[in-house]
């Protein structure tokens, strides 16, 4: 007998988008809720058995009224099939959560309580065991749970199985039991799968990114499930996605470096571009208007400006000029032309005010 099971996680609905703009960080907020409603009509088209939410399906553990209505509408339409959620270190349980609300969910969803618990499907001899964090941190657990060997066991997970690990759910030894038939995983947002012994396990990735982090592989899972065997097929309806891209500029004009960057982007996704590279003196690099003209030719994009500037070492040392004096100082007192280069960039550097970033940092 094969069960058919759709296994997703981390959609962080009413998640803030506070690196974008405001008007389409509106547009993100609707493009994640309609990220839920797309993967209940995958559910209803594959006749699903069972919808697996495996934890941070809200951003926070109390989200607003609209963002809890609009779950619960979705998830109800799903019925008669069933619906396991997990919470996770976003939306644990908490006497404010929905998920605390008796009766507030429809009596096709199932929320996993904080201790190890099981549900079942007894016409497809199917168990389904999980637990939802209490806060937003969790131990190991499942250790004293007896697993059937005469049954497809599959395990919804919000974590990882690394040691002292905020987010080890589960060990690795107890995963690697030979009954259990399948581990959906949430937690990481990158879709991949992997084994533990011959456990098969999958992380089902976020449905929609909302983050420069979120730069690989997004979606969720349809998992076939019989005794001999579990198939997985990553699936994705993602409506943009997330790149961080760095450019080598290194003797480009203005106009060729837009061009260049409008060679790499499309329309819908969302784009963190990082020039890199080497610069003559004289062309000035502004990152600010490079980003107001390719601005247009996509969903939303930020222009980092990381190159260094070039200089001409025998032109400058010409000049009567304090660069000019320094150069021919630092001439006579570096023991090699390499520290000679080294030191002169350092100081021309320092002597224009143009003090390289080591490292860019990014705010998401």
């Amino acid at each position: 007998m094969e069960l058919k099971i759709v296994h997703c996680a981390d959609l962080h609905i009413g998640a803030s988008f506070s690196s974008l703009p405001s008007n389409l960080a509106t547009i993100r907020k609707e493009e994640l809720r309609l990220a839920l409603s797309e993967i209940v009509s995958f559910c209803k088209d594959k006749e699903a058995d069972a919808l697996l939410i495996c934890g941070d399906l809200f951003d926070n553990p109390t989200p607003t009224k609209k963002d809890s209505e609009f779950v619960r509408k979705v998830l109800s339409i799903l019925a008669p099939i069933p619906v396991y959620i997990v919470c996770g270190n976003h939306d644990y349980m908490c006497s404010d959560s929905p998920f605390a609300k008796e009766d507030f969910f429809s009596s096709n969803v199932h929320i996993f309580p904080t201790f190890d618990f099981v549900f079942e499907i007894p016409e497809k001899n199917a168990a389904f065991y999980g637990k939802s964090y209490s806060g937003s941190v969790i131990t190991p657990s499942f250790d004293n749970m007896s697993i059937s060997e005469n049954k497809l066991n599959i395990m919804c997970l919000h974590g990882d199985i690394t040691p002292n690990s905020d987010y080890n759910i589960i060990s690795k030894e107890t995963l690697s039991n030979p009954n259990i038939n399948y581990a959906a995983f949430g937690h990481i947002h990158d879709t991949y799968e992997f084994a533990v012994e011959n456990t098969k396990c999958a992380y089902s990735g976020t449905p929609e990114p909302h983050r420069f982090n979120d730069d690989s592989s997004t979606g969720f899972i349809y998992a076939q499930i019989n005794t001999d065997e579990t198939k997985i097929t990553p699936v994705s309806f993602s409506k943009r996605k997330y790149h961080n891209i760095s450019i080598d500029v290194s003797g480009y004009a203005p106009s060729e470096i837009i061009e260049k960057i409008k060679s790499e982007i499309n329309s819908a996704d969302i784009y963190r571009i990082t020039l890199t590279g080497e610069q003559c003196e004289n062309v000035a690099v502004n990152a600010d208007f490079i980003q107001a003209s390719v601005s247009e030719h996509t969903f939303y994009i930020e222009i980092y400006d990381n190159t260094t500037v070039c200089y001409d070492f025998d032109e400058i040392e010409k000049e009567e000029s304090l660069r000019g004096e320094f150069l021919r100082e630092l001439r006579k007192l570096s023991s090699s032309e390499e520290e000679f280069i080294t030191s002169a960039k350092a100081g021309l550097d320092a002597l224009s005010g143009n003090i390289p970033m080591l490292e860019v940092q990014y705010a998401d």
